[in-house]
């Protein structure tokens, strides 16, 4: 024990303790004087020795890196399809964004990640390889997030036309029913003193 009878800097002390060097403090943890137990580095931040005293013996993760949790002790390397700003947190934290991916480890930031290449397609945030190839009959240019452009695909059902769900084609309306505007999923009777004889009216 110091002359104060606590516990020595860098060290900490279980209620009881008879030695002021009872326990060391251990990598990822820091002891004030007088600890009764370590003191975790925050996470984002670490510290590979032992015998530390000071949150500022805890250093921030290094770029390419995270530490996750607290207490750690070593920086593990970003995983591919992610980059790792200094003081990351965690893995998953920066993703490659949706139309990039990453193919390495230890990126350091999202310049890191490549843009897709023309002909493939990359769906997803934190892709460490693209997606796949584009459908047959489309191209994709580089940093396409998709293998075919859906919503060009898809058009508004015309007047005098019904289109119900599940439809690939529209359906003329049938006589005596008609369809005045775009976008029917049914067609509506002839109004009375009305005449509807002809399919798509």
């Amino acid at each position: 024990f110091s002359l104060a009878g606590t516990c020595y800097a860098g060290y900490f002390c279980h209620r009881g303790a008879t030695q002021p060097d009872q326990e060391h403090c251990p990598p990822g943890f820091y002891c004030p004087e007088g600890s009764e137990s370590p003191v975790p580095c925050s996470p984002g931040s670490f510290n590979p020795d032992s015998g530390k005293w000071q949150s500022a013996d805890c250093q921030p993760c290094p770029t390419g890196y995270f530490c996750s949790g607290a207490g750690a002790h070593t920086p593990e390397v970003c995983p591919a399809g992610y980059f790792c700003l200094a003081g990351t947190n965690s893995s998953s934290k920066y993703p490659c964004p949706k139309g990039t991916f990453g193919s390495r480890s230890g990126a350091t930031n999202e310049s890191d990640c490549e843009p897709c290449p023309a002909g493939m397609y990359c769906s997803a945030p934190g892709l460490s390889q693209p997606s796949g190839f584009c459908y047959p009959g489309y191209h994709c240019a580089k940093g396409a997030i998709s293998p075919a452009p859906f919503k060009h695909r898809v058009s508004e059902c015309p007047s005098g036309f019904y289109c119900p769900a599940g439809t690939g084609l529209e359906l003329p309306c049938e006589p005596g029913t008609f369809s005045p505007v775009p976008g029917a999923s049914a067609c509506l009777p002839c109004p009375a003193g009305m005449v509807c004889s002809s399919a798509a009216t």
